[in-house]
């Protein structure tokens, strides 16, 4: 038998290093392949394909467009008050009405539009949206929308206000009149019941009790309404700018008390008067037909609901032809 020597010196460094190396390889391969198998096996990369040509809006004349109205918003947050005095909703007015407890001018919110246009209110020169006619709107405790006329009552708690000559009411109000999409605003109104130009309702028919004449729309969405004096259209203003309207309106109203709060300015001529209040008629006995002067009216201190006063003033705003104060707290029909 021959027998291989064997060194029994120590071995040599890159020897040392091959032996490490043919340990260390097969365990880190196993730990590899280990983590592979319960990790699974790499997502498959997307394919990628061509970009698509842009969409082109198509028209299906088989569907006709969407009548139903958007979701309403929230409900409006209204002023507590408003020309000092308190701001109550349609269900405390409509109480205190039977009662006889709403005496004078009262602050009432509310969402407010017309179901109809009035004849009178189509007119070529006023349009639907002029404060030169009589109209009869709805006042309701929750929004609604337009077009409306043919269909049952608001439901709830409204009331009929109704707007003498002269006293503006916001577009939007007029225009659910005509448009089912349009919403009613939130308002707050200044008026009073037992006014003598209220239009009366036939006993024991619709809407008795609910006969609410408007002074002035105050406050719309959360703005001050109006903004802008009130023109008649067939008031002579020739040139007049809408600054000097402003100037001149300025003026006329501070013939008032400074303590009373504005309800009307507006540029009419004497005929227009007698439609705006008949009981201030005789003031404009002594005025030629075709002049242009400013009725100013407000209340005579704020928070104070019994009366208005009233100024008949020059064009310019610097004199007073006529003045007069209404008890608002009066029965209807009272000397």
């Amino acid at each position: 038998m021959i027998v291989q020597p064997a060194s029994l010196g120590p071995r040599s460094r890159p020897r040392r290093a091959l032996r490490v190396v043919g340990i260390v390889v097969p365990v880190v391969l196993l730990v590899a392949i280990a983590a592979a198998g319960a990790l699974g096996p790499a997502p498959t990369p997307s394919p990628v394909v061509a970009s698509d040509p842009p969409a082109v809006a198509v028209v299906d004349p088989t569907i006709g467009p969407s009548t139903a109205p958007a979701e309403a918003p929230a409900g409006a947050v209204f002023p507590s008050t408003m020309a000092g005095l308190d701001v109550h909703g349609l269900r405390w007015t409509a109480t205190a009405r039977n009662r006889g407890l709403a005496r004078g001018v009262i602050a009432v919110a509310g969402y407010l539009g017309l179901d109809a246009i009035p004849d009178d209110c189509r007119d070529t020169r006023l349009g639907v949206f002029g404060p030169f006619c009589t109209r009869i709107a709805v006042l309701a405790e929750a929004p609604w929308y337009g077009a409306t006329n043919s269909g049952p009552d608001t439901p709830g708690f409204h009331l009929h206000p109704q707007f003498p000559v002269g006293v503006r009411m916001p577009s939007q109000s007029a225009f659910v009149a005509i448009s089912p999409s349009t919403r009613t605003p939130p308002v707050v109104l200044l008026g009073r019941f037992g006014d003598d130009r209220a239009e009366r309702c036939v006993p024991g028919g619709r809407h008795c009790g609910q006969e609410f004449v408007v002074e002035r729309v105050a406050w719309v969405d959360g703005i001050e309404y109006p903004t802008t004096a009130t023109v008649d259209p067939l008031a002579d203003d020739a040139g007049l700018t809408l600054a000097d309207l402003r100037r001149d309106a300025t003026i006329a109203s501070a013939t008032l008390a400074a303590s009373s709060y504005p309800l009307l300015e507006v540029l009419v001529r004497p005929a227009t008067i007698v439609r705006i209040d008949p009981a201030i008629a005789a003031a404009t006995d002594a005025l030629a037909p075709d002049a242009a002067v400013w009725l100013v009216r407000a209340l005579h201190i704020r928070g104070d609901p019994t009366q208005i006063d009233w100024r008949i003033v020059a064009r310019d705003g610097g004199r007073i032809i006529a003045s007069g104060s209404i008890k608002t707290t009066r029965s209807p029909g009272a000397a």
